[in-house]
């Protein structure tokens, strides 16, 4: 009978020594994982310094398969060389009238432009110059569009006259302000004619004032088809408006 009590007892002990080995273990498997966990966690962050500490890529490949240069900029920054062309084929779309547009199937044809009307304005005008003048800034672009309407000659759509704006000079960028610039631009305008075809020219020498905008984005839109969506959305995509425009000074030239 005692034998029998002396064998529970190391039953017992033996047990409880059991139990508390495989907490140990259960112990020291969870400071292993959270060794690891932590060596981990190192090797990540020194991984994300690296790519934090390396130069930005000059070259970035749109969708379209062509490369461009890059440049890392503020939101409210643009290069020069991104405002000179923006404001050169704003003006150029704006000031340049054919009476013409592009075939819509594709082909090299032409077909006559039956022009945009404006409220309150005197006539029609083209519908390159209408799909360039959402570039404007709203309150400027109205009042522009009013009197683009008063200068582009009716004539035009008929195809008797043609006008032309021919850019000479382009002065870099001056900035005025935050995320604002002014861009001097010494040009002509060249008028065409079935009586004259030498042309006459008339100057055009102007300050364009230009700010920096959120660029819209063509994900957002169902389609890229001829929609007024589209149209603002290539007209601003360079990220930047024009919002006044002034005479140059003679003195400036």
């Amino acid at each position: 009978m005692a034998d029998s009590k002396h064998l529970q007892f190391l039953a017992t002990k033996r047990q409880s020594y059991s139990s508390k080995d495989a907490l140990g273990m259960f112990v020291i498997a969870t400071m292993s994982l959270h060794f690891v966990v932590v060596i981990c966690l190192i090797l990540l962050y020194g991984s994300v310094r690296r790519i934090a500490d390396q130069p930005p890529p000059s070259l970035v490949q749109l969708a379209s398969g062509k490369t461009i240069s890059a440049a890392p900029l503020p939101n409210n920054e643009r290069s020069p060389e991104v405002i000179k062309r923006f404001v050169t084929d704003t003006l150029t779309s704006l000031m340049s009238w054919s009476g013409q547009l592009p075939s819509t199937d594709g082909t090299a044809k032409t077909i006559p432009d039956q022009g945009i009307e404006i409220k309150n304005g005197r006539g029609r005008i083209t519908t390159p110059a209408w799909h360039s003048s959402f570039a404007l800034s709203e309150d400027f672009r109205k009042e522009f569009l009013q009197k683009l309407s008063e200068l582009t000659p009716q004539s035009v759509f008929s195809g008797q006259v043609k006008v032309v704006l021919v850019p000479l000079e382009i002065q870099p960028p001056i900035k005025v302000d935050e995320g604002k610039w002014r861009v001097v631009i010494v040009a002509n305008l060249i008028i065409l004619s079935q009586n004259n075809n030498l042309g006459d020219i008339i100057p055009f020498n102007k300050e364009i004032f230009v700010q920096a905008v959120e660029a819209p984005s063509y994900e957002n839109f169902v389609s890229k088809d001829d929609n007024a969506a589209s149209i603002i959305a290539a007209a601003r995509a360079s990220g930047l408006e024009i919002y006044a425009m002034r005479d140059l000074r003679t003195g400036n030239l």
